[in-house]
């Protein structure tokens, strides 16, 4: 409970009071399947299929549509190479993954009626990136064709917005299903171009361009929505 309640709190510092009726918060976990999207300067990669998972915690006031959210969670952002060989028959994969925490707060607001009820959400997000799977390339990257590890930014922000439908399966129990957009602002990976030509093993001399990176995220998730109420006399 240390967690939810240290998220409460940032949902105070964002203008959430309760007041003398119907309040309460929801709080919960969020998991499901990922889509991981980059592009490197104009090249655009293929998809990353992953997953991610989170803890959030809702503002919650029966006689408003509206509320305030944080939540705390483990993203797989990166992207992928697919290709397939001729010669051989055979399929080439190489996938790229920043393993990311991210801390998000926003805002959310239910836009309908009915068993189940539909809602936009919008926030900001700041994530650090605590590991990354480039290492599994460095016997093949001789000429740098990919990302290395002292290029990634640690640190980056963005935003998240998207909808879902929720419903309430007893009266301090709720689910919902949630799709979430998330581009990053910042440049997840940022490589200076070199100043040295590199020479090919055929002979070809070719220069290295400066490489950035940025993270776009599709998610969708199964949320589990417990409701906690808050009494005053």
């Amino acid at each position: 409970m240390r967690l939810f309640s240290s998220i409460l709190f940032v949902l105070f510092l964002f203008g959430f009071e309760p007041n003398a009726h119907g309040q309460g918060y929801v709080f919960g976990p969020k998991i499901g399947p990922t889509i991981g999207l980059q592009q490197w300067n104009s090249l655009e990669r293929d998809p990353l299929l992953s997953w991610h998972g989170a803890l959030f915690i809702e503002s919650y006031d029966e006689d408003s549509p509206s509320s305030l959210y944080a939540q705390l969670g483990y993203h797989n952002r990166g992207s992928a190479i697919r290709a397939f060989d001729f010669f051989t028959g055979s399929n080439f994969s190489s996938s790229f993954v920043f393993k990311n925490i991210s801390l998000g707060v926003g805002a959310k607001r239910l836009i309908g009626d009915g068993n189940w009820k539909p809602y936009y959400h919008f926030g900001l997000r700041l994530e650090y990136t605590v590991d990354t799977n480039l290492d599994e390339y460095e016997e093949f990257n001789q000429f740098l064709f990919y990302p290395i590890d002292i290029f990634v930014n640690k640190w980056n922000y963005g935003l998240s917005f998207g909808g879902g439908f929720q419903t309430q399966i007893a009266e301090l129990i709720g689910a919902a299903f949630e799709f979430t957009i998330s581009p990053d602002v910042s440049l997840q990976y940022e490589q200076m171009a070199l100043s040295t030509p590199i020479q090919f093993p055929n002979g070809q001399v070719s220069s290295l361009g400066a490489r950035n990176i940025r993270n776009l995220t599709f998610e969708a998730s199964l949320v589990l929505r417990l409701h906690r109420k808050i009494e005053y006399y």
